[in-house]
């Protein structure tokens, strides 16, 4: 048996946000155990059902999931959610994507109240080839300008974390910080003298650091600063839109990211409606990729690796002259009273 690796970030999600949905996962949650993901879920308040059967009200859909499987989900036509998407829907609003994110000032929580899961190592992966696409995705949100002085010293200072730390799950990233003097915020305030960028910090979150005009600095820079070693950042495949089709009549397809304005069972039934079959998996037998915003890096680095078309869900509606009725969003967090 092998060293013991060390556990990655947690990740805080909303209670409550499946509450009284029978799920279970078929596939393989890529950096988590079964035990761990299914954690996940209950924590969000779903009830994890031990086969599959007209019970079920939703299918979580991992990596490589068996084709008997999928066919039984079909014959039985239960919904069927990729996890990644579904993280997307219930995680902590701050919670960026994959792990670690601190609660907003009206949350009504404290950190230590959150619900998190610790989950696993992701393998690394080889290089993704680049896909050669034409037209470029939607820019992301402007991140706010980080500076630190030459003098550098945390004592004293109140600061807080935005974003995942490579390397460290957050309560080992705050002692790290505390050793040095500062004192950690519990939320983001006008109190907070200092926000450290991780990886993907949420765009409301960047919007409200720039609001207050609070100063920044990576934690890369500050790592060196202290004088820690630092852990690289893991590579994520460029993927860019490209042309949406003239048609996507018998294409098979699959959506990954967040459509504004509609839930993902609601576009996949346009999708549908247009004469596409939707994948229940990213696979090779996927001739298209509909981005939404903020698609997981995983996700991006497959969609990389495998050379398929990609399009954005704008592009594609525009091009095919589809009539969309908005539909209600997954609420994204909760507060108690």
């Amino acid at each position: 048996m092998g060293p013991k690796k060390e556990a990655a970030a947690p990740i805080p999600v909303v209670r409550d946000a499946l509450k009284d949905k029978s799920v279970i996962i078929s596939g393989n949650i890529e950096g988590y155990t079964r035990k761990a993901a299914e954690q996940i879920l209950i924590n969000a308040g779903a009830t994890i059902e031990k086969s599959l059967n007209k019970k079920v009200q939703l299918v979580v859909l991992g990596e490589d999931a068996g084709p008997k499987k999928l066919e039984k989900i079909e014959q039985l036509g239960l919904e069927t959610k990729e996890w990644d998407e579904l993280i997307e829907e219930i995680k902590d609003e701050d919670g960026a994507g994959t792990a670690g994110a601190d609660a907003d000032e009206d949350d009504g929580l404290d950190e230590d109240e959150e619900e998190m899961v610790e989950e696993k190592p992701k393998p690394a992966k080889g290089k993704a080839k680049a896909k050669a696409n034409t037209k470029a995705k939607a820019d992301p949100a402007p991140k706010p300008e980080a500076s630190a002085s030459g003098d550098f010293s945390l004592e004293g200072k109140i600061v807080i974390i935005s974003g995942t730390v490579p390397g460290h799950d957050r309560k080992s990233a705050h002692a790290i910080l505390e050793d040095a003097g500062a004192e950690i915020a519990k939320s983001l305030n006008k109190k907070v003298e200092l926000v450290i960028l991780g990886t993907s910090p949420g765009p409301d979150k960047l919007a409200k650091i720039e609001d207050l005009g609070i100063e920044t600095i990576p934690w890369n820079e500050l790592a060196e600063n202290l004088g820690l070693e630092v852990t690289p950042e893991k590579k994520v495949a460029d993927v860019e839109a490209g042309d949406a089709p003239d048609s996507i009549e018998d294409m098979t397809v699959i959506i990954t990211g967040t459509i504004e304005g509609q839930t993902r069972t609601d576009a996949q039934k346009v999708l549908e409606g247009a004469g596409a079959t939707v994948a229940k998996s990213l696979n090779k037998k996927v001739e298209l990729v509909v981005l939404g915003s903020n698609p997981g890096p995983d996700k991006l680095n497959k969609i990389s690796e495998l050379g398929i078309e990609t399009c954005s869900w704008e592009d594609l509606v525009e091009k095919l002259g589809l009539e969309i009725e908005a539909s209600e969003p997954p609420k994204k967090r909760s507060k108690r009273n």
